[in-house]
């Protein structure tokens, strides 16, 4: 029996710019490559699956995060509507990425990661998302 407990899923109107941020940038392990389906596992718990899907429409706005989206300065504050989520990586993991997530100008949130209990880099994914990645283990400033 597998050992994830949750399963995600969503789409994407370019597989390759999803494949890239995803295996490339933010260093996630591939379990699944199939023509205009891939999909990561996420701490061996989850497993984001990424349909192709060439209507998809790409999100514009940061989405609502329980948590850390007031005071921060957004405004107006983001919807609830929006999908996003969170990915916790191991600190050199998160390190690695937020470093080829700056170098490859994917928009964040804010500049540098930030602390909100634990490290945080909020950037956008292919379709828009608002994706956190985050170091939960290294201690705070």
């Amino acid at each position: 029996m597998s050992s994830r407990a949750f399963f995600l899923y969503t789409s994407s109107n370019d597989i390759a710019a999803s494949r890239r941020f995803y295996n490339d940038l933010v260093g996630l392990d591939q379990i699944w490559d199939e023509v205009g389906d891939i999909a990561y596992l996420i701490e061996d718990a989850v497993q984001l699956s990424i349909g192709h899907d060439p209507d998809a429409a790409v999100h514009t706005e940061w989405s609502f995060q329980p948590g850390w989206v007031f005071g921060l300065g957004l405004e107006p504050a983001p919807r609830l509507t929006v999908a996003s989520w969170s990915i916790p990586l191991s600190p050199g993991s998160f390190s690695s990425a937020v470093g080829r997530l700056q170098k490859a100008g994917i928009a964040a949130l804010r500049p540098e990661p930030f602390w909100v209990g634990y490290w945080s880099y909020v950037v956008k994914g292919p379709m828009g998302q608002t994706v956190e990645l985050s170091d939960p283990v290294s201690a705070g400033p």
